[in-house]
């Protein structure tokens, strides 16, 4: 797991918003991917750290709170089904899986080489060492998603967000990009 160095020209500060982009400060790369090191704002000063590979974004996080995922499901997607709801051919761009459709990365990155894949979960990410350097990136966020809007290509989702969750997702997908609704809830059907 490792955070794309180019992806951080996309990300934002959770706390000051899209007039703010956050500055990369690397301690440990390796193919332009960094490993160790934090994010920071400009403006209001805050550090996110990035620790193997996996950047935590959310606001007053503990490092110790959290596990990973306490809910996985044994119904996901294949990775083929993904990029085949996403349209995911030819091409390159950003590709967002939130919550527990992230299992699905490492798969997705075997069948489609020019995409890059985030991770997004709410919860403290757990990785997994021995997996080594590869195209998946992962972070934990707030309630706000820490991207620019309109840089994904596309999104997959479970279908349980919340709708705040749903609109900062629907802020950062691209014109004519692909969102990917795994199970729908009454909740979300009424937001759309």
């Amino acid at each position: 797991v490792s955070l794309h160095l180019l992806l951080v020209d996309q990300m934002i500060c959770p706390r000051c918003g899209p007039e703010f982009g956050l500055v990369l400060w690397a301690d440990k790369m390796k193919e332009r991917r960094v490993l160790e090191g934090y994010l920071g704002c400009s403006n209001c000063r805050d550090k996110f750290l990035v620790v193997d590979g996996c950047a935590d974004l959310r606001l007053n996080s503990n490092p110790e709170e959290g596990s990973g995922p306490s809910w996985i499901p044994g119904n996901l997607p294949t990775g083929i089904e993904i990029a085949s709801l996403l349209g995911l051919t030819e091409g390159n761009g950003n590709v967002a899986l939130i919550g527990h459709l992230a299992s699905r990365i490492g798969d997705l990155s075997q069948i489609t080489p020019n995409f890059e894949f985030v991770g997004i979960s709410h919860e403290k990410v757990v990785t997994d060492r021995s997996i080594g350097v590869d195209r998946s990136n992962n972070i934990s966020v707030g309630s706000r998603l820490p991207f620019r809007s309109r840089c994904f290509r596309g999104l997959v989702v479970s279908g349980k967000e919340s709708s705040s969750c749903m609109q900062e997702v629907v802020r950062v997908l691209a014109p004519n990009g692909r969102l990917v609704v795994w199970q729908t809830t009454k909740e979300l059907n009424e937001f759309f």
